[in-house]
């Protein structure tokens, strides 16, 4: 009699005989007793965890001769029973197919013939379909009338590694069971029990080894275990299994960490080299360390009593004791390098290099510090620098405010001496390691808190514009508070000036603020800002915002910015149109077309336009031109432009210069550039 493999001879013929596969088979066995028995069953997940298995055991659940109709849990002895555990070809109404191989819409065809005809024997004529993710769209579109209306007798049951390859139209028509992978705790167990019906002898690490390596498959695991009882006889022991698989001891890769911990490159190339020389593969312990680093980043985040650490317990206390030794954030980084590093040595030459390259990373990676770390520490030096050094400002209050009347003795502040930054080593003093030791900011705000307290600042000091016409003037700086912030981007400032409050007002200094006239705002940190008021101009406009707009000052306007920006022709256009208001949008009908305008009336004209009838209306006012308007039987006269002082062509003509040119040579003006405007 030939061997039959663990996999097969162990395979669960009940659905109690089932592993880790619960919500399955409770679902099953209920919709067997309430006799609720679908046509169509979909069995999706991973690989070696029960899909086909389920399938066989519902399909002799079904025919079952044990009873007059469909059981909860098949007898085993009966002939239908027995054909399909053996998967005897005799099996006339459970008939599995491989669809991987037949996936055409040929094979489809002769499924639904067959799906026509009454079983022969059994009460239902049932298809396993296997790996049913590989039979083509057209395949499957042809299955899908019988899908949906099948005969009575007819159930379809389709396993896949891959249900998403699925079309939905097939998914929705049948119920789909999603399994789980088989828990380590359950591997372990059934190996156990496998062994002891062999009348093995295995230690603990093995089986653990064994579990690991099937990574959530049962029946990988029995794959290995048959392997390793060819390899090492009736006695199995942790080194034996490690060889087998090719793994590392996990002493080693505790070894590699500790290295990475104490900085010591040397040793890391060291470790390497050993593995190289002995044989083993780079990317199978890129593969083990990826799992190490994750099971200690697990342990350091969840606990090392996670659930989700899938591991022995001498394992549990290995990554433990990693965990100890780094920080949630050093660990995080650790796996990020270590899974591209994976990827480089399992799809690049040269994979020692790439694995050496990585572990070194692992050693420089613990003497970085993210950047708000390293800002802190710069902050924290300067809020707890003394009084008065480099870079600090005199203390507000004591001898700088003085009674009433008085004058200070030093009405001029000195700048303050330009700041250097501290040396930067590997950790700024006074910041511990992440993830260890105490705060370092005391009963302070937190970095965080401060860095947004600054932004606002900042945010608020640069929304102040000035805005007008350039002009110096004199504005008094007036401190509000008298509490330092020595953190202030105000009072960092090289240029600030101490206040004074006793300067008095024929000494105050006067400050340039761009182009208008400024008032002083104070803030709560001390220091003043100008600020500029509204533009008198403005302010004392005849056309003021409930006045009605005068067309022929804005027409002026208009045509001196159109002049100005040298549009000739679209200013000789705007001379004949057609000028109205509504609200606030100047209405210009000319005769030129839509197609011209829209050449001719370009954005940065536009802008121009809407500027200058802003500026002389006192409020915010759009021109807007309008193409196509009819041309008069007789051209109207033109509106006369008003020559006076106002306009910069009037003024370019009384150029003693200009007369002498168009004197004698007839000249014209056709530009004018304002070079005061520069």
């Amino acid at each position: 009699m030939s061997y039959t493999v663990l996999a097969r001879k162990y395979r669960p013929q009940k659905f109690s005989d089932v592993i880790g596969q619960d919500h399955v088979v409770r679902t099953l066995k209920n919709a067997l007793e309430q006799k609720r028995i679908a046509h169509g069953y979909i069995f999706s997940g991973h690989r070696g965890i029960g899909k086909t298995t389920i399938a066989r055991i519902l399909a002799m659940a079904l025919n079952c001769k044990s009873s007059d109709s469909p059981v909860s849990e098949p007898c085993g002895v009966c002939d239908s029973c027995r054909e399909i555990r053996d998967g005897s070809v005799g099996a006339m109404d459970v008939i599995e197919i491989d669809a991987a191989t037949n996936r055409g819409i040929e094979d489809v065809r002769g499924l639904i013939a067959t799906a026509t005809a009454e079983p022969a024997r059994d009460r239902y004529r049932i298809f396993i379909l296997d790996e049913a993710h590989q039979v083509t769209d057209a395949a499957f579109n042809a299955l899908l009338k019988t899908l949906e209306e099948p005969p009575p007798w007819v159930v379809f049951m389709m396993a896949t590694t891959q249900p998403e390859d699925i079309p939905q139209t097939i998914r929705s028509r049948c119920q789909h069971f999603s399994f789980h992978a088989v828990r380590f705790e359950e591997i372990v167990t059934h190996l156990g029990h496998i062994c002891q019906m062999e009348k093995l002898t295995v230690d603990k690490e093995a089986l653990a080894l064994l579990a690991e390596a099937g990574d959530g498959s049962m029946r990988d695991a029995l794959s290995i275990l048959d392997q390793a009882i060819s390899c090492s006889g009736d006695t199995l022991n942790a080194d034996d299994v490690r060889g087998l698989i090719g793994n590392v001891s996990s002493e080693l890769l505790e070894r590699v960490m500790h290295a990475v911990h104490q900085n010591s490159g040397d040793e890391v190339l060291r470790i390497v080299d050993k593995l190289i020389v002995e044989g083993q593969s780079a990317t199978h312990f890129a593969r083990q360390l990826v799992r190490f680093l994750r099971n200690a980043l697990v342990a350091k985040v969840a606990g090392v009593e996670s659930p989700a650490l899938q591991i022995s317990s001498d394992e549990k206390q290995r990554v433990q004791a990693i965990a100890e030794l780094f920080s949630e954030e050093d660990l995080t980084r650790f796996l990020q390098i270590m899974l591209r590093t994976f990827g480089d040595v399992s799809y690049k030459q040269e994979q020692r290099f790439h694995l050496e390259l990585g572990l070194l990373k692992l050693v420089h990676a613990q003497r970085l510090l993210p950047l708000e770390q390293l800002l802190s520490s710069v902050r924290l030096g300067e809020a707890t620098s003394a009084t008065g050094g480099p870079g600090q400002l005199p203390a507000r209050g004591g001898s700088h405010a003085g009674a009433a009347g008085t004058t200070s003795s030093n009405t001029s502040a000195r700048p303050a001496a330009p700041r250097t930054p501290p040396p930067m080593a590997t950790r700024p003093p006074g910041v511990p390691p992440m993830g260890g030791g105490s705060s370092p900011f005391g009963g302070k705000a937190s970095p965080f808190e401060a860095d947004k307290a600054r932004k606002g600042r900042e945010e608020l000091s640069s929304a102040v514009e000035p805005m007008g016409e350039a002009r110096s003037v004199n504005a008094s700086i007036t401190p509000i508070s008298s509490s330092p912030m020595s953190a202030s981007p105000f009072n960092a400032s090289p240029n600030h000036v101490a206040p004074n409050h006793a300067t008095p007002s024929h000494a105050t200094p006067a400050m340039p603020l761009g182009k208008a006239e400024a008032g002083t705002v104070g803030f709560d940190n001390g220091s003043a800002l100008a600020v500029a008021p509204q533009r008198a101009e403005q302010a004392a406009s005849p056309l003021n915002a409930g006045a009605p707009l005068n067309v022929d000052s804005l027409r002026e306007a208009v045509l001196d910015a159109m002049e100005k920006n040298g549009s000739q022709m679209l200013v000789n256009a705007l001379e004949e149109a057609e000028w109205s208001v509504e609200g606030n949008l100047l209405s210009v009908k000319v005769t030129m077309s839509t197609a011209m305008v829209e050449i001719s009336y370009t954005r940065e004209q536009e802008r121009a336009a809407n500027q200058a009838a802003t500026h002389v209306a006192g409020r915010t006012v759009k021109v807007k031109l309008v193409g196509g308007a009819a041309v008069a039987a007789t051209p109207k006269a033109r509106v006369p432009r008003k020559g006076g002082e106002g306009t910069f062509k009037a003024k370019a003509a009384d150029e003693p210069l200009v007369k002498q040119m168009q004197e004698k040579f007839g000249a014209e003006i056709r530009m004018i550039v304002d070079r005061s405007q520069e």
